[in-house]
């Protein structure tokens, strides 16, 4: 969630001796599904990575790398909250499958898994041999060879009730700088593929950012709307929330809920929801709710409801 540019005004001025709810809009951005359709939002996400016994792995766990720091900048503002993982790929296993996924699932502890496939690298093309800015006779003369590869992701979502496991795959190619000397052969060349690890690491790192694009966050502008009396108490906890101070809002009408009053109790309920929904505990939301229709149901109630429906729903 975040402050939309737009944000409805309002005012704490009531109408003199009124004794009716007065309401306040806030415009907002609230984070939905990914353009992939996984709503990562709020939850525990690991990477794996699969290397195979004596093929390259630098370019495996930069690119599992890459993509885990990605979805930090996007999801956790750039702390280190996604854990990467690697495992030896086994002949005829499937990682694939769903029993797969929900092991990983147990042994990390994690909401969603990411497993990356070990990557497929073709047959790479050299380009012509020409002079390098190098002075050592052995690398005399640069190529730059091109690589083709494809990429395969299984991704599984422990808290989606599809409980299905996902495929993603995409093609790319790896521009590889190879230095020799004059006298060098072409399968020398190729000998050499692998040997400037700097290089293989960056481009890895990249196509790995650039893989976690359909799974960064998607916003949207939602209006929500609060309740309040002309009372200190309620102002203060409209205020609080205005101000985004979301725990403070919460206490307060936490402490309004001793009373009699059941029409009282039932708006300080819908704004208990409403706040633990744009907190991101939509369960809890859930409970407050029902528990604002019990004591009396409000007129926002319904939309409030839309909202967090669709929310558990994915």
């Amino acid at each position: 969630m975040k402050r939309s540019s737009i944000l409805a005004v309002w005012a704490l001025a009531l109408v003199a001796g009124a004794c009716s709810p007065q309401t306040f809009t806030m415009n907002l951005e609230t984070r939905q599904p990914s353009l992939s359709g996984f709503d990562l939002g709020g939850k525990s996400l690991s990477v794996v990575y699969l290397e195979e016994a004596g093929k390259d792995t630098v370019f495996a766990k930069n690119l599992a790398t890459g993509f885990a720091e990605a979805l930090e900048k996007d999801y956790f503002g750039g702390r280190q909250a996604v854990g990467v993982y690697k495992m030896d790929k086994k002949p005829g296993a499937d990682y694939a499958s769903r029993d797969t996924l929900l092991n990983l699932v147990m042994d990390s502890g994690d909401d969603v898994i990411f497993l990356f496939d070990a990557p497929t690298f073709q047959e790479a093309s050299l380009g012509e041999k020409n002079p390098s800015s190098l002075q050592s006779p052995d690398s005399a003369r640069v190529v730059v060879a091109k690589v083709p590869y494809s990429l395969r992701m299984y991704a599984y979502d422990s808290m989606n009730k599809a409980d299905t496991v996902r495929t993603f795959v995409g093609n790319s190619t790896l521009n590889q700088v190879i230095f020799g000397s004059e006298k060098m052969t072409e399968a020398q060349y190729r000998r050499h593929l692998w040997d400037n690890t700097v290089n293989t690491a960056s481009q890895a790192a990249d196509a790995g950012s650039r893989s976690a694009a359909k799974f960064k966050s998607v916003w949207k502008e939602e209006a929500f709307s609060f309740y309040y009396y002309d009372s200190t108490a309620w102002t203060d906890a409209a205020e609080a929330a205005y101000s985004f101070q979301w725990k403070k809002a919460v206490d307060k009408w936490m402490s309004l809920l001793n009373t009699k009053n059941y029409e009282k109790r039932a708006y300080a309920e819908y704004n208990l929801a409403a706040a633990c929904f744009l907190m991101g505990d939509v369960e809890l939301a859930s409970q407050w709710l029902d528990q604002s229709d019990k004591d009396g149901k409000v007129y926002l109630s319904d939309s409030l409801r839309r909202k967090i429906t669709a929310k558990l729903q994915r």
